[in-house]
Protein backbone atom coordinates (compact mmCIF):
# COMPACT_ATOMS: atom_id res chain seq x y z
CA UNK A 1 0.00 0.00 0.00
CA UNK A 2 1.35 3.57 -0.47
CA UNK A 3 1.31 5.60 2.11
CA UNK A 4 -1.32 8.01 0.70
CA UNK A 5 -3.73 4.61 0.91
CA UNK A 6 -2.24 4.09 4.37
CA UNK A 7 -3.18 7.35 5.53
CA UNK A 8 -6.87 7.16 4.50
CA UNK A 9 -7.55 3.58 5.43
CA UNK A 10 -5.60 4.23 9.02
CA UNK A 11 -7.63 7.72 8.64
CA UNK A 12 -11.38 5.41 7.95
CA UNK A 13 -10.32 3.31 11.44
CA UNK A 14 -10.17 6.54 13.42
CA UNK A 15 -13.23 7.81 12.11
CA UNK A 16 -14.93 4.12 12.25
CA UNK A 17 -13.80 3.57 15.87
CA UNK A 18 -14.93 7.04 17.35
CA UNK A 19 -18.10 6.11 15.66
CA UNK A 20 -18.32 2.82 17.70
CA UNK A 21 -16.85 4.43 20.76
CA UNK A 22 -19.80 6.53 20.67
CA UNK A 23 -21.89 3.89 21.03
CA UNK A 24 -19.98 2.33 23.78
CA UNK A 25 -21.05 5.04 26.27
CA UNK A 26 -24.87 4.60 25.00
CA UNK A 27 -24.57 0.91 25.88
CA UNK A 28 -22.62 1.19 29.37
CA UNK A 29 -24.75 3.96 30.45
CA UNK A 30 -28.24 2.27 29.52
CA UNK A 31 -26.80 -0.98 30.94
CA UNK A 32 -26.20 1.36 34.28
CA UNK A 33 -29.77 2.29 34.06
CA UNK A 34 -31.63 -0.85 32.87
CA UNK A 35 -32.89 0.95 29.47
CA UNK A 36 -33.21 -0.43 25.87
CA UNK A 37 -30.65 0.49 23.16
CA UNK A 38 -33.31 1.77 20.91
CA UNK A 39 -34.70 5.43 21.20
CA UNK A 40 -33.16 8.97 21.14
CA UNK A 41 -30.18 10.27 23.27
CA UNK A 42 -31.38 12.35 26.12
CA UNK A 43 -28.87 14.98 27.84
CA UNK A 44 -29.02 13.41 31.52
CA UNK A 45 -29.89 16.37 32.96
CA UNK A 46 -33.18 18.11 30.96
CA UNK A 47 -33.67 14.82 29.18
CA UNK A 48 -34.11 16.70 25.95
CA UNK A 49 -33.74 14.87 22.62
CA UNK A 50 -29.98 15.57 21.56
CA UNK A 51 -29.56 16.47 17.73
CA UNK A 52 -26.99 14.59 15.43
CA UNK A 53 -24.63 17.77 15.68
CA UNK A 54 -24.47 17.68 19.05
CA UNK A 55 -23.33 13.87 18.71
CA UNK A 56 -20.83 14.26 16.81
CA UNK A 57 -17.66 11.86 18.29
CA UNK A 58 -15.03 14.07 20.15
CA UNK A 59 -15.97 17.12 18.11
CA UNK A 60 -19.15 18.07 19.80
CA UNK A 61 -17.81 18.11 23.27
CA UNK A 62 -15.10 20.16 22.32
CA UNK A 63 -17.24 22.80 20.57
CA UNK A 64 -19.76 22.88 23.33
CA UNK A 65 -16.83 23.21 25.88
CA UNK A 66 -18.35 19.81 27.62
CA UNK A 67 -21.56 21.34 28.23
CA UNK A 68 -24.93 20.21 26.98
CA UNK A 69 -26.13 22.75 24.03
CA UNK A 70 -29.36 22.82 25.48
CA UNK A 71 -29.22 23.50 29.49
CA UNK A 72 -25.77 24.47 30.02
CA UNK A 73 -25.35 21.30 32.28
CA UNK A 74 -21.73 19.62 32.18
CA UNK A 75 -20.51 16.60 30.25
CA UNK A 76 -18.70 14.29 31.97
CA UNK A 77 -15.32 14.05 30.02
CA UNK A 78 -16.01 10.33 29.61
CA UNK A 79 -17.70 10.64 26.69
CA UNK A 80 -14.76 11.87 24.40
CA UNK A 81 -12.27 10.01 25.99
CA UNK A 82 -13.70 7.39 25.10
CA UNK A 83 -14.54 8.01 21.87
CA UNK A 84 -10.70 9.07 21.59
CA UNK A 85 -10.07 5.66 22.88
CA UNK A 86 -12.25 3.40 20.50
CA UNK A 87 -10.43 5.62 17.81
CA UNK A 88 -6.61 4.76 18.82
CA UNK A 89 -7.96 0.80 19.09
CA UNK A 90 -8.92 1.01 15.43
CA UNK A 91 -6.22 2.60 14.10
CA UNK A 92 -4.03 0.37 16.29
CA UNK A 93 -5.78 -2.52 15.42
CA UNK A 94 -5.72 -1.78 11.72
CA UNK A 95 -2.29 -0.71 11.69
CA UNK A 96 -1.10 -4.12 12.76
CA UNK A 97 -2.39 -6.15 9.88
CA UNK A 98 -0.76 -3.99 7.27
CA UNK A 99 -0.40 -4.30 4.58
CA UNK A 100 -1.56 -8.41 5.01
CA UNK A 101 -5.52 -6.48 5.23
CA UNK A 102 -6.04 -9.17 7.61
CA UNK A 103 -9.28 -7.88 8.27
CA UNK A 104 -10.94 -10.62 10.11
CA UNK A 105 -8.31 -10.66 12.78
CA UNK A 106 -8.16 -6.75 13.09
CA UNK A 107 -11.95 -6.56 13.76
CA UNK A 108 -11.52 -8.96 16.61
CA UNK A 109 -8.84 -7.18 17.92
CA UNK A 110 -10.32 -3.60 17.78
CA UNK A 111 -14.01 -4.80 18.71
CA UNK A 112 -12.97 -6.75 22.04
CA UNK A 113 -10.49 -4.15 22.97
CA UNK A 114 -13.47 -1.49 22.31
CA UNK A 115 -16.49 -3.37 24.24
CA UNK A 116 -14.24 -4.01 27.26
CA UNK A 117 -14.75 -0.64 27.55
CA UNK A 118 -18.29 -0.71 28.80
CA UNK A 119 -16.86 -3.15 31.56
CA UNK A 120 -13.89 0.03 32.70
CA UNK A 121 -16.99 2.62 32.68
CA UNK A 122 -19.65 0.56 35.05
CA UNK A 123 -17.12 -0.18 37.66
CA UNK A 124 -15.38 3.00 37.42
CA UNK A 125 -18.53 5.36 37.88
CA UNK A 126 -20.66 2.69 39.58
CA UNK A 127 -18.86 -0.05 40.97
CA UNK A 128 -21.15 -2.46 39.21
CA UNK A 129 -20.48 -5.20 36.11
CA UNK A 130 -23.21 -6.21 33.83
CA UNK A 131 -23.17 -9.81 34.02
CA UNK A 132 -25.45 -10.99 31.08
CA UNK A 133 -23.28 -8.69 28.77
CA UNK A 134 -20.20 -10.03 30.08
CA UNK A 135 -20.99 -13.73 29.44
CA UNK A 136 -22.56 -12.65 26.15
CA UNK A 137 -19.24 -10.81 25.10
CA UNK A 138 -17.09 -14.40 26.28
CA UNK A 139 -19.50 -16.49 24.13
CA UNK A 140 -18.54 -14.30 20.84
CA UNK A 141 -15.05 -13.30 21.33
CA UNK A 142 -14.12 -16.76 22.40
CA UNK A 143 -15.42 -18.50 19.18
CA UNK A 144 -14.22 -16.06 17.31
CA UNK A 145 -10.76 -16.22 18.77
CA UNK A 146 -10.74 -19.83 18.59
CA UNK A 147 -12.15 -19.92 14.81
CA UNK A 148 -8.96 -17.43 14.35
CA UNK A 149 -6.90 -19.83 15.75
CA UNK A 150 -7.87 -22.73 13.71
CA UNK A 151 -7.16 -20.84 10.98
CA UNK A 152 -3.56 -20.33 11.51
CA UNK A 153 -3.05 -23.69 11.83
CA UNK A 154 -3.67 -24.92 15.50
CA UNK A 155 -5.32 -27.81 16.61
CA UNK A 156 -8.96 -28.12 17.59
CA UNK A 157 -8.11 -29.82 20.61
CA UNK A 158 -5.19 -27.55 22.03
CA UNK A 159 -7.27 -24.88 20.95
CA UNK A 160 -10.32 -25.93 23.32
CA UNK A 161 -7.75 -27.10 25.96
CA UNK A 162 -5.90 -23.25 26.37
CA UNK A 163 -9.31 -21.82 26.37
CA UNK A 164 -10.92 -24.10 29.05
CA UNK A 165 -7.61 -23.64 30.77
CA UNK A 166 -7.67 -19.86 31.29
CA UNK A 167 -11.25 -19.68 31.94
CA UNK A 168 -11.00 -22.49 34.63
CA UNK A 169 -7.40 -20.83 36.09
CA UNK A 170 -8.44 -17.27 36.29
CA UNK A 171 -11.92 -17.95 38.02
CA UNK A 172 -10.90 -20.20 40.01
CA UNK A 173 -7.75 -18.12 41.52
CA UNK A 174 -10.18 -14.86 41.87
CA UNK A 175 -12.61 -16.99 43.65
CA UNK A 176 -9.95 -18.34 46.11
CA UNK A 177 -9.28 -14.44 46.32
CA UNK A 178 -12.60 -14.00 47.02
CA UNK A 179 -13.62 -16.40 49.56
CA UNK A 180 -10.03 -15.73 52.28
CA UNK A 181 -10.51 -12.28 51.59
CA UNK A 182 -14.19 -12.32 52.91
CA UNK A 183 -14.88 -9.74 49.53
CA UNK A 184 -12.66 -7.57 50.93
CA UNK A 185 -10.01 -7.50 47.90
CA UNK A 186 -12.17 -8.81 45.26
CA UNK A 187 -15.90 -8.19 44.04
CA UNK A 188 -17.92 -11.08 42.44
CA UNK A 189 -18.01 -9.30 39.84
CA UNK A 190 -14.47 -9.50 38.77
CA UNK A 191 -15.16 -13.14 38.82
CA UNK A 192 -16.88 -13.63 35.99
CA UNK A 193 -14.64 -10.76 34.32
CA UNK A 194 -11.88 -12.87 34.53
CA UNK A 195 -13.61 -16.01 33.33
CA UNK A 196 -14.70 -13.87 30.19
CA UNK A 197 -10.69 -12.48 29.75
CA UNK A 198 -9.78 -16.41 30.22
CA UNK A 199 -12.25 -17.74 27.80
CA UNK A 200 -11.50 -15.29 25.12
CA UNK A 201 -7.47 -14.91 25.27
CA UNK A 202 -6.96 -18.49 26.51
CA UNK A 203 -3.86 -20.03 28.53
CA UNK A 204 -1.10 -18.48 28.66
CA UNK A 205 -2.42 -15.11 27.31
CA UNK A 206 -4.80 -14.23 29.80
CA UNK A 207 -2.24 -15.30 32.65
CA UNK A 208 0.12 -12.02 31.03
CA UNK A 209 -3.36 -9.82 31.16
CA UNK A 210 -3.97 -10.95 34.52
CA UNK A 211 0.30 -9.89 35.31
CA UNK A 212 -0.17 -6.64 33.95
CA UNK A 213 -3.62 -5.86 35.77
CA UNK A 214 -2.07 -6.38 38.75
CA UNK A 215 1.20 -4.47 37.71
CA UNK A 216 -1.04 -1.48 36.85
CA UNK A 217 -3.87 -1.67 39.70
CA UNK A 218 -0.93 -1.83 42.29
CA UNK A 219 0.51 1.07 40.61
CA UNK A 220 -2.05 3.40 40.44
CA UNK A 221 -3.38 1.91 44.06
CA UNK A 222 -0.04 3.04 45.69
CA UNK A 223 -0.39 5.93 43.83
CA UNK A 224 -3.69 7.56 45.58
CA UNK A 225 -2.36 6.14 48.80
CA UNK A 226 0.32 8.57 48.42
CA UNK A 227 -1.60 11.29 47.03
CA UNK A 228 -4.17 10.74 49.44
CA UNK A 229 -7.02 9.87 47.29
CA UNK A 230 -7.68 6.60 49.10
CA UNK A 231 -7.10 5.28 52.67
CA UNK A 232 -5.53 1.61 53.58
CA UNK A 233 -8.54 -0.70 52.81
CA UNK A 234 -10.62 1.36 50.76
CA UNK A 235 -12.31 -0.76 47.94
CA UNK A 236 -10.59 0.51 44.28
CA UNK A 237 -12.17 -0.55 41.27
CA UNK A 238 -10.39 -3.27 39.68
CA UNK A 239 -11.75 -3.97 36.62
CA UNK A 240 -10.15 -0.68 34.64
CA UNK A 241 -7.14 -2.85 35.65
CA UNK A 242 -8.19 -5.94 34.18
CA UNK A 243 -9.62 -4.24 30.88
CA UNK A 244 -5.99 -2.88 30.24
CA UNK A 245 -4.41 -5.67 31.59
CA UNK A 246 -6.31 -7.45 28.78
CA UNK A 247 -5.43 -5.41 26.25
CA UNK A 248 -1.91 -5.32 26.82
CA UNK A 249 -2.10 -9.21 26.11
CA UNK A 250 -3.94 -8.95 23.07
CA UNK A 251 -1.78 -6.86 21.31
CA UNK A 252 2.31 -7.49 22.84
CA UNK A 253 1.31 -10.35 25.09
CA UNK A 254 2.31 -13.09 22.49
CA UNK A 255 5.82 -11.09 21.82
CA UNK A 256 6.15 -11.62 25.70
CA UNK A 257 5.72 -15.20 25.61
CA UNK A 258 8.16 -15.10 22.66
CA UNK A 259 10.78 -13.19 24.86
CA UNK A 260 10.14 -15.55 27.98
CA UNK A 261 10.63 -18.44 25.81
CA UNK A 262 13.77 -17.26 24.34
CA UNK A 263 15.24 -16.44 27.85
CA UNK A 264 14.27 -19.65 29.37
CA UNK A 265 15.78 -21.94 26.70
Amino acid sequence: MSFIETFITLLTAGIVGSLFGSFINVIAIRAHENRALTGRSQCMYCKKNLHPRHLVPIFSWLLQRGKCALCGEPISIQYPLVELSASLFAVISVARHLPDEAWFSAGFEFFFATVLLIFLITDLRWMELPLELMVNTGIVFALWHMILRSLAGESTLFILWSHALGCGLIASFFLFQYIVSQRRWIGSGDIWLGAVLGAVLGWPLVGIGIYMAYVLGGAVALGLLLAKKIKPGMRVPFAPALVAGAIFALWWGQDVLTWLSNAIS
